[in-house]
């Protein structure tokens, strides 16, 4: 009996330990990138250590934007918090958190995101994102009394048919999980339990608590990094790594497949750390594909488009939904802080669609009965399908024209609309 308590304690034993050992260490530079680069941002964000005059707020192609600080060449510093696939509910929230966990109140916030996460509205609850059930969240009594009555329509001992199940590799998956274990952990990892609390109400919130329970113990938040120490490889650091990530910021030597990430997982995290610091928060993710890959997701976007030109796309919805953007600059005018919209440059072809220019104009009016904003523009909204790898992102070649476009031309329009706003006040 003595020895069966013995075990059970060791393994307690064990396990505090452990615990302790993950939460007093950063443990999270041996993380997947992804997940690495959520805490290194929400890191920061808790520090209270921010001090940037102009907030940039955005989505993964945001984040292609670099920020500066404040020289002679340069009247106001510029920080960038965009990040990747968070949803249209975070906005706000990151900007509370900011504000609330010490960091200087920025002077203005220019937000950068894509259509979808501006102008559909917050779209359906995360526990039904293809909306086939409900399109909005519901309450706790009337979620129950929704699944009473379905059980007793459709069989309580009928097992439900997907229908939006994905094969590959032999095996077979829901979409909506894949989905959620690919991009859940940026809720979950960008905010804490009590913050997802707050943010969450009804059948919504208990569906979030219930992923970000497990997330309390640090040795399963970050057990990818767990799993990664016990590989000594994973532990390797070049002491030039700082002078290879100047050198894959170079188009050539990125499409010349020189600058593929780091085998070593700590190496490939502390270049991304450095090339983040070094550009005050931007980071282009489509710059860690190989040259082939890239290539071949050139070719099918290009595919997509002709179709697309063929049979253009004349049933969207023409009344979008800017409750985003309207509770966005209802909250930075609570706060005192001027909010401006920089609108990003797509593929030309989906810029110049019927559906694009509908939203355009819808975009223009919507920021006309908002005289306190601002709207601004690069020179050109069209960018060439060849300067993205994706439907979302800039390749490199495509990074560094945005980046020009963005110092020489948007930023002083976003300058003298702040020096206008602080001379008014």
């Amino acid at each position: 009996m003595r020895s069966k308590f013995l075990g059970i304690g060791l393994a307690l034993l064990f396990f505090l330990v452990l615990e302790i050992t993950v939460r007093v260490t950063g443990i999270h530079y041996l993380e997947q990138p992804e997940i690495f680069f959520v805490n290194l941002k929400k890191n920061y964000v808790e520090s209270g250590t921010g001090d940037a005059d102009i907030l940039v707020l955005g989505d993964s192609r945001s984040m292609a934007l670099s920020g500066y600080s404040k020289d002679e060449n340069t009247e106001y510093s510029v920080y960038n918090h965009s990040l990747p696939a968070m949803g249209p509910k975070y906005y706000r929230f990151f900007l509370e958190k900011y504000l609330t966990k010490g960091n200087k109140k920025p002077k203005m916030v220019l937000f950068a995101a894509s259509p979808k996460l501006y102008a559909t509205g917050y779209g359906p609850p995360l526990y039904d994102p293809d909306a086939k059930v409900v399109k909005e969240n519901e309450s706790i009594p009337t979620y129950i009394n929704r699944r009473w009555n379905e059980g007793f329509e459709k069989n309580f001992f009928r097992t439900q048919t997907k229908s939006n199940v994905i094969r590959y590799s032999g095996k077979q998956e829901d979409a909506n999980q894949i989905l959620w274990e690919f991009f859940g952990h940026r809720y979950l990892h960008q905010f804490t339990f009590s913050e997802l609390s707050e943010q969450y109400t009804g059948v919504e919130r208990l569906f979030i608590l219930s992923k970000a329970t497990p997330l309390l113990y640090h040795s399963y938040r970050f057990h990818g990094a767990i799993r990664n120490a016990l590989s000594q490889s994973n532990w390797k650091v070049d002491k030039q790594y700082k002078e290879k990530s100047i050198f894959c910021e170079s188009c050539e030597n990125i499409e010349a497949g020189l600058c593929k990430p780091s085998s070593s997982q700590l190496e490939d995290n502390l270049t991304i750390e450095d090339q983040i610091n070094r550009h005050f928060g931007k980071y282009n993710i489509s710059n860690r594909l190989k040259p082939e890959l890239v290539l071949f997701s050139k070719q099918l976007i290009r595919k997509e488009l002709d179709e697309e030109l063929k049979h253009p796309n004349l049933n969207f919805d023409p009344n979008p939904d800017f409750v985003v953007l309207e509770d966005l600059i209802t909250y930075a005018k609570e706060k005192g802080i001027p909010f401006g919209m920089v609108y990003m440059p797509w593929m030309k072809e989906r810029q110049e669609s019927p559906e694009s220019k509908a939203l355009l104009s819808k975009l223009i009016i919507f920021f006309q009965n908002h005289p306190d904003t601002k709207l601004f523009f690069f020179p050109d909204s069209s960018y060439p399908a060849e300067r993205f790898v994706d439907n979302i992102h800039y390749d490199c070649r495509g990074e560094k024209r945005v980046n020009e476009e963005f110092r020489q031309f948007v930023l002083p329009q976003v300058f003298r609309f702040l020096s206008s706003k602080q001379k008014s006040n």
